[in-house]
């Protein structure tokens, strides 16, 4: 198999874990990136982004929730430009929304509006003035803030009303205007006919099991679908909670800016102090959704609680469903990512990715 990109020498075992992905098959098509002060430190892709052709540098693919780390650095920008304030209500920038339920609530999944309660089908999500009016009209499970239930479906579409309430953009509007123009980053929450030359079909690794449950929770409503989820559809679309595709280098690129906004106070997208303020634990301990526990904040990024994010315990970023993972490390001033189109069915760490991350740090440590 012909691994493709950019590995210098000290990092040849790096290449050989990622190579040997597709020799035992673990792996049908995938990208690893780490970026560090914009400079290019590792770049590995391979394997097949369909049937027939082979992944190339330009190859994009659906991330799944890591696309709420990068709508996060959206939020980090409108905190940073005084445009968002975390503390005030929902309400103050979106008047139909539920009162006393603020934005920071929201950012870290303690608002109470972690699920649809309505029977939906995925053809509903690409209605978005429909799902606008039922998260309006829904009243939370819990006073906001009291419990933490990770929002797997429902935190895109209220993250992005307020963007959209307080800059008049959409999501991807907002974010090709600054920053994936702005830094060249290959990440798109919402496709234009050019993306779909790109862009990788997602497999399964096994048969997703459709597990039956009595109620509606962040997860199964409405219910998973990768035949689906490679519609032009739902490309076009551009679901926020769970639809942005992109590359790892240009997730390793963007969290590289944020990690040394935090390392060096650059302020490229926000100052080191806002920042650190917002980077601050919740102190939720167990994830209810989730069922265990994720070190969320009040900026909607997830603090290292493992490997996932590297060895660092100031380390932030968020993850998908699936295996892919973008994560920034102020201490050694990086970012990485690893996307994948080959599903595995868990929100937990992927030891595809995790491998690599322990590798790299290992490499660091000795050099």
């Amino acid at each position: 198999m012909e691994i493709g990109g950019v590995c210098p020498p000290e990092f040849c075992e790096i290449k050989d874990i990622f190579k040997n992905y597709f020799v035992n098959q673990t792996e049908d098509g995938a990208n690893f990136s780490v970026v560090k002060n914009g400079n290019i430190i590792i770049n590995l892709f391979g394997g097949f982004k369909n049937n027939k052709e082979l992944w190339d540098q330009n190859t994009i693919v659906n991330t799944f929730s890591l696309s709420k780390g990068i709508y996060a650095a959206c939020v980090t920008k409108l905190i940073n430009d005084r445009e968002l304030d975390i503390e005030k209500d929902v309400c103050f920038y979106w008047p139909n929304f539920h009162k006393n339920i603020k934005v920071k609530h929201v950012l870290s999944h303690q608002s109470g509006i972690y699920r649809f309660k309505e029977k939906l089908k995925n053809n509903d999500l690409l209605n978005y003035n429909k799902i606008i009016k039922v998260l309006e009209n829904q009243t939370p499970d819990h006073k906001p803030g009291a419990h933490t239930f990770y929002h797997a479906k429902t935190h895109g579409f209220l993250v992005e009303n307020l963007i959209r309430r307080i800059t008049g953009d959409t999501l991807s509007e907002y974010f090709k205007k600054n920053f994936k123009y702005k830094f060249d980053i290959n990440f798109v929450f919402s496709f234009q006919e050019k993306d779909f030359k790109n862009v990788a079909d997602l497999i399964e690794s096994e048969k997703l099991k459709d597990k039956k449950k009595n109620e509606y929770d962040a997860f199964n409503n409405p219910k998973h679908d990768i035949l689906y989820y490679n519609t032009k559809d739902w490309r076009l679309a551009g679901i926020p909670s769970m639809g942005g595709h992109g590359s790892a280098l240009s997730i390793a690129k963007l969290y590289d800016i944020l990690a040394n906004d935090l390392r060096s106070n650059k302020n490229v997208i926000i100052e080191k102090e806002k920042f650190k303020t917002i980077l601050t634990d919740t102190k939720s301990k167990i994830d209810l959704s989730l069922k265990f526990p994720v070190r969320w904040t009040h900026s909607g990024f997830i603090l290292r609680g493992g490997w996932m994010f590297g060895k660092n315990k100031e380390n932030f970023g968020h993850n998908g469903w699936g295996g892919s993972l973008g994560f920034g490390d102020p201490i050694e001033g990086i970012g990485v990512s690893y996307v994948t189109r080959k599903i595995n069915a868990s929100m937990g760490a992927d030891i595809r990715a995790v491998n690599l991350i322990k590798k790299f740090y290992d490499i660091i440590e000795k050099n």
